[in-house]
């Protein structure tokens, strides 16, 4: 009856662990995905709503969910604040406290990191040539973790799965 019962824990855990794995390829080509939307929202704002830039930040986060939509709320929240950060320090804090719990990789951070360095600093023909290119930048990331879920997440459920298996073989 214990052999049993380590058998299928050992089974759920092996399946557990090959879901995750393929959960975070899934992860990252969806919040690449709102990040671009977030994006054109912000550009938006910018070039046509003439908004501020916390305001502007603010409304690009809405209707994206998490953990995406905490950088822009944090970085709008920030600029709020009565410390006098600038955009690129806000951007950047926000950046390195919301990251861990994204999907995304280093790559995307550094698009984000540069893009940064743009907003709230020069007119707004220039701001929206930036984000066009974080934009872009961040569309070829997307179409390669698109790539990588359709290689590896099916790959990942089944070497759980399959991993789990040959262990309660050997066990038996």
């Amino acid at each position: 009856m214990l052999k049993l019962f380590g058998a299928v824990l050992i089974l759920f855990a092996g399946t557990a662990i090959g879901f995750v794995q393929a959960g975070s390829y899934i992860n990252r080509s969806k919040q690449l995905r709102m990040l671009i939307y977030a994006l054109q929202r912000l550009e938006t704002e910018i070039n046509y709503g003439q908004t501020p830039l916390p305001a502007a930040l603010q409304k690009s986060s809405e209707g994206i969910s998490q953990p995406i939509n905490r950088i822009f709320t944090e970085a709008a929240l920030m600029l709020e604040e009565p410390r006098e950060l600038s955009m690129q320090e806000a951007w950047q804090q926000a950046i390195d406290r919301v990251w861990g719990s994204t999907a995304l990789k280093e790559r995307e951070k550094d698009v984000l990191l540069r893009m940064g360095t743009v907003l709230g600093m020069s007119d707004a023909e220039d701001q929206q040539k930036h984000l066009q290119l974080a934009q872009l930048q961040l569309k070829g990331e997307e179409e390669q973790a698109i790539q990588e879920q359709q290689r590896y997440a099916n790959m990942w459920r089944s070497l759980g799965t399959l991993g789990a298996i040959l262990i309660v073989i050997l066990m038996v």
